[in-house]
């Protein structure tokens, strides 16, 4: 009864959501709020890092040092443990309240799949060698989409001078098997994304489900 007391009356703090009120499965609360936290957290430090780099770089062009720059390895982690984070939250989230967010962050899925909860390098499963190699190829890219922010999962599959003559031909006749004769041929995955922007767009989407804690409404 004791303990059953304190986890009420701790709902009153933690993250800004309210994740039992409007939920199906409401004891799921604990959790999603617990995570939700995390997320909080490593969303401020990527956008402090952020603003740091736009003060000492600017913003008028696109930066990758390839992972040289002494804050370049903690930004990298905190991207790993977002990513994960988010997958558990998002899988918890489709049970408690019968909303699936998995389309709305499929990069984020796959760059978790293929480098952040196991590489392709180590687990493959019919991935190509480029894609195996750009798996542990980990460094942040700034302000590439000219709007302030760190991504991964830029980098692209193919050689450091560019397609060559047969793998030109191979993109060619993949081109056309799609487009005329309809055939579906595997792409290359989409796994670029943006920590800061991701989050913004998933506070939009929960706050459409789990109401802000707290709120009231201010008299005219």
């Amino acid at each position: 009864m004791a303990l059953r007391a304190r986890l009420v009356v701790s709902k009153l703090a933690g993250s800004m959501f309210d994740f039992s009120t409007k939920a199906h499965r409401k004891e799921a609360w604990l959790f999603l709020d617990t995570v939700w936290q995390g997320l909080e957290y490593l969303n401020e430090q990527v956008e402090r890092a952020e603003k740091e780099r736009a003060k000492s770089l600017g913003l008028n062009f696109a930066y990758c040092d390839f992972g040289n720059h002494p804050d370049d390895a903690m930004i990298c982690n905190y991207f790993i443990w977002y990513a994960n984070a988010l997958c558990n939250f998002i899988g918890v989230f489709k049970k408690a309240f019968r909303k699936d967010l998995k389309k709305k962050f499929r990069a984020v899925i796959t760059w978790r799949n293929k480098v952040a909860a196991h590489t392709s390098w180590v687990w493959p499963r019919g991935d190509s060698a480029d894609m195996q190699d750009m798996s542990i190829l980990l460094f942040p890219e700034f302000n590439f989409r000219f709007d302030g922010h760190f991504e991964v999962g830029g980098g692209r599959f193919i050689s450091e001078h560019g397609y060559s003559r047969t793998q030109r031909l191979f993109v060619r006749v993949k081109n056309f098997l799609r487009k005329l004769l309809r055939i579906k041929v595997p792409k290359e995955p989409d796994w670029q994304w943006g920590l800061v922007p991701t989050h913004k767009r998933l506070t939009e989407i929960v706050s459409k489900y789990a109401p802000a804690k707290g709120r009231t409404l201010e008299p005219d």
